[in-house]
């Protein structure tokens, strides 16, 4: 009889058979393996139930955040809604591939619905916080050049820290403007980039990049080495800090995309430039526009200026 660990592992088979992006294959994996503790073991596949899954999410619903990290402590504060229900869609998700496939007669988690997260205003940087960020790096040196570059290529084309760093030397198309990157999904996109990043990015290659060692990665360490998103996430972070703002790299594509709609670009355009399969994410930044009205009319309400 099939266990849980059976199952897992047929899935992350089938998961590479059908080319899932890895980051994808992993975060499910860690998700059953949480349920599993939860179980306490590793049941056969047929005595799991979706009650299970149920009081999986119930149990999660009262675990302190980073319980399980090995390198922070456990907070105060609960598990977020979205975490919650990415574990319980990473376990779901698992069974689906299995049934599909005809590992298993039935899908237990088929009916069982997803907790429900609430929808949060999406946070973005101003045009003079953005200004400011970018005025931390000196532009002087070759590492404060490559930095600028790599924060103006967030500001100015919403690509996703893991896309950046994958961008090869023959990705990046100076003459056309344009950036061949691979998306999650290891979907293939073009995304459009501007005159002053262009001028960033040629300046870049030809004056501030290393040679690289035995590799073409366009973005590289002084040493001429790949970087990673880690070592990314905390150049951004730390120029933030700098800059007396809080920011990260995907908050820097949450600014791309609402700073390209309030300047007149349109959702659909913006849906192929992020590479969302959908319009669904696209509309939440329209969704922001409107909130900037709201506020705006807030402040210049005629009809509240009136002495009545």
């Amino acid at each position: 009889m099939a266990t849980l660990s059976d199952g897992l592992r047929i899935y992350r088979v089938l998961a590479r058979a059908e080319n899932r992006s890895p980051r994808t294959v992993d975060w499910i994996t860690s998700s059953v393996r949480y349920f599993m503790e939860f179980l306490g073991g590793d049941p056969d596949l047929d005595t799991i139930s979706a009650n299970d899954l149920r009081n999986f999410v119930l149990a999660l619903q009262q675990t302190r955040s980073y319980r399980q990290h090995p390198f922070r402590r456990p907070l105060d504060t609960l598990l977020s809604q979205a975490t919650i229900q990415n574990y319980a869609r990473g376990v779901r998700a698992v069974f689906g591939h299995l049934h599909r496939d005809g590992y298993i007669p039935t899908n237990p988690m088929e009916r069982v619905r997803m907790p429900r997260v609430d929808e949060k205003t999406i946070r973005s940087l101003s045009d003079k916080q953005v200004e400011h960020l970018l005025s931390q790096a000196d532009q002087k040196t070759d590492l404060g050049f490559r930095d600028y570059t790599i924060m103006l290529t967030f500001v100015d084309t919403g690509i996703r820290v893991g896309e950046l760093v994958k961008l090869a030397e023959s990705d990046v198309d100076l003459e056309s403007g344009f950036l061949k990157v691979i998306g999650k999904t290891r979907r293939e996109r073009l995304v459009p980039f501007g005159k002053r990043l262009t001028k960033a990015l040629l300046k870049y290659q030809n004056r501030h990049r290393p040679d690289p060692l035995g590799n073409d990665h366009f973005f590289l360490t002084l040493e001429g080495r790949p970087l990673n998103e880690n070592r990314v996430e905390r150049i951004v972070r730390g120029y933030g800090v700098k800059a007396g703002i809080r920011v990260w790299p995907h908050l820097l594509r949450h600014t791309f995309a609402l700073l390209y709609i309030r300047n007149g670009g349109d959702p659909v355009t913006l849906q192929k430039i992020l590479g969302h399969r959908t319009l669904a994410m696209t509309i939440r930044y329209l969704n922001m526009i409107g909130a900037d009205l709201k506020a705006a009319h807030d402040r210049f309400s005629p009809g509240d200026r009136l002495r009545l």
